[in-house]
C-alpha cells in the first residue's frame, strides 16, 4: 500500500492538483469516481477535467511518506509553496484545515506565523528535506514530466471535444453528419417503453444528456451503464439505405 504525496497533472498545460493519502490507489480511485460523476470537491480541477477530457490527466505518487502522522505536515510543505499560483488547482493552503486555508485575501492566516510544537516542526522539516533533490534527480523529474506530453492522437481527441463536442461523426462530410443528426431517434427505457425524438439534438436537450454519451450509445447499441438514465438505450428510428 503506497502512502504519500500525489499529483493529478494536466498534461496539456502541466497544471496540477496536489494531495496526500494513506492509501494512494484508493484515493486515486475516489478522485476518478468524483471527476467522472462531475461533482469533485475542487471546482477548478473538475472544470479542467470537463474541458480537456479524462485522457490528458495523469496521476503520480511524487513523495512517499513512511509515517501516517507525517502526511499532513508533508502535504502542507507543498500547499504553502504552490497554492495561489496559476499552475496549481488547489484552493486550500492548509491540509489541517481545508475550509479555512483559502489563498490570497480570502485566507485570514495567509502570511502569518504558525505556532507548531517541536515535534511538528521536526516533521515539517523532515518533509522539507525530503524535497531537496540533486541536479540528477531534478533532471530525471523534468524528463518524466516530458513523458506526459500529449500525443498527436490525444490532441486530436481534445480538439474534437472542444470543437465537435466529442462527436464521433466529427471530420466526416457535413452532408452525412447533418443527415444523421436530423434523423429521428428512439429512446428505450429499461421497461421497454419507446419514445421517439425528431433529432439527436432534441433527445439530448430533453433528457439532459451530453453529446458523447448519446453518440457512444447509438454507435454501440448498448444501454447506458451509469448515470440517472442507466439502462436506457438509443437507436435511429429507421435504418439508412
Amino acid at each position: 500500500m503506497a502512502r504519500g504525496i500525489y499529483k493529478i497533472i494536466n498534461a496539456v498545460n502541466n497544471k496540477f492538483y496536489v494531495g496526500s493519502a494513506v492509501n494512494y490507489e484508493k484515493r486515486k480511485a475516489r478522485h476518478l469516481w468524483q471527476l467522472r460523476r462531475g461533482d469533485h470537491g475542487n471546482k477548478h480541477l473538475q472544470a479542467a477535467w470537463n474541458l480537456y477530457g479524462a485522457e490528458v490527466f495523469k496521476f503520480a505518487l511524487i513523495q512517499e511518506v513512511a509515517d501516517t502522522e507525517d502526511l499532513l505536515a508533508a502535504e502542507n510543505v507543498w500547499l504553502f509553496e504552490h497554492v495561489g499560483k496559476e499552475y496549481c488547482y488547489n484552493i486550500a493552503s492548509d491540509a489541517t484545515a481545508p475550509t479555512r486555508g483559502f489563498y490570497a485575501e480570502k485566507n485570514p492566516m495567509w502570511g502569518k506565523t504558525f505556532s507548531h510544537t517541536d515535534e511538528a516542526k521536526a516533521r515539517i522539516g523532515a518533509a522539507s528535506k525530503a524535497r531537496v533533490q540533486s541536479e540528477e534527480e531534478k533532471s530525471k523529474r523534468r524528463q518524466s514530466m516530458k513523458g506526459h506530453s500529449v500525443s498527436t492522437e490525444t490532441r486530436a481527441k481534445i480538439s474534437e471535444t472542444l470543437s465537435g463536442e466529442g462527436n464521433f461523426w466529427y471530420g466526416k462530410k457535413r452532408d452525412d453528419h447533418g443527415a444523421k443528426v436530423s434523423r429521428a431517434v428512439q429512446a428505450i427505457n429499461p421497461e421497454g417503453h419507446i419514445k421517439v425524438f425528431d433529432s439527436i439534438k432534441t433527445l439530448r436537450e430533453t433528457l439532459e444528456l451530453h453529446s458523447p454519451t448519446v453518440n457512444r450509445a447509438l454507435k454501440s447499441g448498448l444501454p447506458l451503464s451509469r448515470g440517472p438514465l442507466t439502462g436506457w438505450s438509443f437507436k435511429y428510428a429507421c435504418s439508412t439505405s
